[in-house]
């Protein structure tokens, strides 16, 4: 494992973060924003900028490691293929995560950063750009907020349990059960971004999360974070989360117990 400075990436996304986000929130112009697959799927230049400076940045930090990122993707500038192969390390960036609330005004945006070397995710950065807070998780050292080490809280009936799903982005046939499902919960509704979705369970606000878009910049930071924490990660078929599983769903629990659980609620 190369010896990278946390801290220090951690300050060049605060950087990216003050220079091209926070000048733009609440203050978007039309020709600021634009759609990828359809209205609720928007990329600004603030995405763009901040992806931008990583691919610039990085590479230099950590000689013969690449970058790929959910706007190079999206363009077709560059294919999650490289993914697959484990030879050289690579930075997955998600610049603006939770880019519709973003548009919108809403608080629940970050950053999402993470190093995977040899096929392994390494290090993990989600930063709260409105709360000013950084959460980072190193592997096997624990995960950190704002220098607090963060700890997942274990609820262990449903009715208590907090936690996140969205059944639009489910199979059809699945969505009607979901909505009934989620409502043996306390507290179950998607915000919107997954950084926030995976911070919650890390600090013990939220139980669980459910996906079933399986983009790496959406999950490999989070992934690790919840781990650091204490928690589980598992794809719906029960193996750990890697950050080349494109093909099924990812449940994030505070426990293995948690993650059973979750899988027979929502499973018809």
């Amino acid at each position: 494992m190369p010896v990278i400075n946390a801290d220090k990436i951690s300050d060049l996304i605060v950087e990216c973060s003050d220079t091209y986000i926070l000048p733009r929130y609440n203050a978007l112009s039309d020709s600021d924003i634009s759609t990828k697959t359809g209205p609720n799927d928007l990329v600004t230049q603030a995405d763009i900028d901040v992806e931008d400076h990583l691919k610039r940045v990085l590479p230099d930090i950590l000689p013969g490691s690449i970058v790929i990122g959910e706007e190079g993707v999206s363009s077709g500038e560059m294919s999650l293929d490289a993914l697959k192969d484990s030879s050289r390390p690579i930075w997955i960036v998600d610049p603006v995560d939770g880019t519709y609330n973003f548009v919108h005004g809403k608080r629940e945006f970050g950053v999402m950063l993470g190093l995977i070397v040899n096929g392994v995710t390494q290090i993990g950065w989600i930063y709260d750009v409105l709360g000013q807070e950084m959460s980072v998780a190193e592997r096997g050292a624990g995960a950190f907020c704002a220098g607090k080490r963060l700890e997942v809280a274990n609820v262990n009936k449903p009715s208590e349990m907090s936690g996140h799903i969205n059944p639009k982005y489910f199979p059809p046939n699945y969505r009607e059960h979901i909505k009934v499902q989620r409502e043996t919960f306390k507290h179950c509704r998607s915000i919107g971004c997954a950084a926030h979705e995976y911070l919650r369970i890390a600090k013990g606000q939220a139980q669980f999360s459910v996906y079933s878009r399986m983009k790496p910049w959406d999950h490999v930071p989070g992934a690790l974070i919840i781990r650091e924490a204490g928690g589980q990660v598992n794809t719906w078929d029960g193996d750990i989360y890697k950050p080349d599983d494109f093909d099924t769903g990812i449940i994030a629990t505070a426990s293995e117990d948690g993650w059973r659980d979750i899988l027979d609620i929502f499973t018809p």
